[in-house]
């Protein structure tokens, strides 16, 4: 019961955040555009997914009385590796480097915070990802390389900066656009990583 409430939340929660984002109470620098334009963040796209799979999950929980298949389960590990990636980028990378006040204002502090956490307890804690097959850590490494060819792939045809528009937004290629490959292997790792840790946490819980 409590992971379908706190399921329920996220899907409504995420819904909302990015809504104010639409309406422009997120940052309001370059870092950030509102509207539709706001779906080319991965902060937003993960935190949509997440959503959307912890929804799948609860109407997967009723309909199987409790025992939802692995199909959704890969999928919730994906969702919360991915909230799990921006979490971390903002703390180790933007937040240093563009400033806090902006990573956790109106509806960045859910996006970039409290909805990851909440991802990722609920993995961790109550959702049985840890009965899953080794090979299922590798689902998130799917989301992260398909949003890596958006946006460095434009970043390579147009450049960092173009005709007033900024391409390269995160500032992952402000050294230099030849640190592409080394941008791609750190967050494709970095991906993998976080999903090993809460398969394997989740795994340790379950035979505690």
């Amino acid at each position: 019961m409590v992971s379908i409430l706190l399921n329920i939340a996220i899907a409504i929660i995420s819904v909302l955040a990015w809504l104010s984002v639409v309406q422009g109470h997120g940052d309001d620098r370059n870092l950030m555009a509102h509207g539709l334009r706001s779906l080319k963040y991965y902060t937003v796209l993960s935190n949509l997914f997440s959503g959307l799979i912890s929804a799948l999950y609860v109407a997967e929980m009723l309909l199987s009385h409790g025992s939802p298949d692995s199909w959704i389960l890969v999928l919730k590990l994906a969702a919360a590796s991915v909230v799990m990636i921006t979490f971390l980028t903002v703390m180790l990378f933007l937040g240093p480097t563009m400033g806090w006040e902006y990573m956790f204002k109106a509806g960045n502090f859910w996006l970039h915070l409290a909805l990851p956490l909440a991802a990722a307890a609920d993995v961790c804690l109550f959702t049985q990802v840890g009965a899953l097959p080794f090979l299922a850590t590798l689902a998130p490494v799917v989301f992260t390389a398909a949003y890596g060819v958006f946006y460095l792939g434009r970043i390579l045809l147009y450049g960092r900066e173009r005709d007033g528009v900024v391409y390269d937004f995160y500032g992952f290629l402000r050294t230099g656009e030849d640190k592409a490959a080394v941008v791609v292997v750190v967050m494709l790792t970095g991906t993998w990583l976080i999903a090993i840790a809460l398969w394997f946490i989740s795994r340790l819980i379950g035979l505690a």
